[in-house]
């Protein structure tokens, strides 16, 4: 039996997903948490084979509390979910220790698929992932320059969020992103978000 968490601050995400995954003959739901501190404090004693945990928590961004979980538990297995599935996202998300990634576009049956796949030790992505970093251009050089936090902040700014929308994402106040935000600028030589969106179409860093 292969015992899955869900881990969504969206309550009636859960409730479907874990309906969805009981009627499984060989899934277990065992444990719902609607934030990253919840989900810590829970996950870091207790053994569970999946967690499913979306990028965006109210507390926490989704990518940092793997990371941490990682850190107290090397062999934890974890599904990043995602309305993102631009090369950037997935790739920050293997980094953090993801063995799966999928859009909230996906299906049902795919969430299925990506449990048992993870479950085995193999890797999932989904298809619109899986393309996306196959066919990502290399890293211009100037974002080597970015600090990893900064990176963080650069993705969701090309994705047209502003710095309150990116602070809630990641769960500082925007007073850092705007500190961040000007470094990214500096570091880049732009001057502003158009800048930086024009700068991602033209490296080909935003999902088509």
């Amino acid at each position: 039996m292969i015992s899955v968490a869900l881990v969504d601050d969206h309550i009636m995400v859960r409730s479907g997903f874990a309906q969805l995954l009981n009627v499984e003959h060989d899934i277990e739901v065992r444990g719902e948490f609607g934030c990253a501190s919840e989900a810590f404090a829970a996950l870091s004693t207790s053994d569970v084979d999946v967690a499913v945990i979306d990028i965006s928590m109210p507390d926490e961004s989704g990518l940092v509390l793997l990371e941490k979980l990682r850190k107290s538990k090397p062999a934890f297995r974890a599904i990043i979910l995602s309305i993102y599935d631009s090369a950037s996202f997935v790739s920050k998300a293997i980094e953090a220790g993801a063995c799966g990634y999928l859009s909230k576009r996906c299906g049902p049956g795919e969430l299925v698929t990506a449990i048992r796949t993870v479950a085995r030790g193999d890797r999932y992505l989904c298809a619109d992932a899986l393309f996306n970093l196959s066919n990502a251009p290399s890293q211009p050089q100037a974002l080597n320059a970015l600090t990893k936090r900064e990176q963080e902040v650069f993705n969701y700014l090309i994705q047209g969020k502003d710095v309150k929308e990116v602070g809630v994402e990641l769960s500082i106040s925007h007073k850092t992103i705007h500190v961040h935000r000007a470094n990214i600028l500096s570091k880049l030589e732009l001057s502003n978000n158009v800048d930086l969106i024009r700068f991602a179409i033209q490296h080909k860093l935003l999902a088509e």
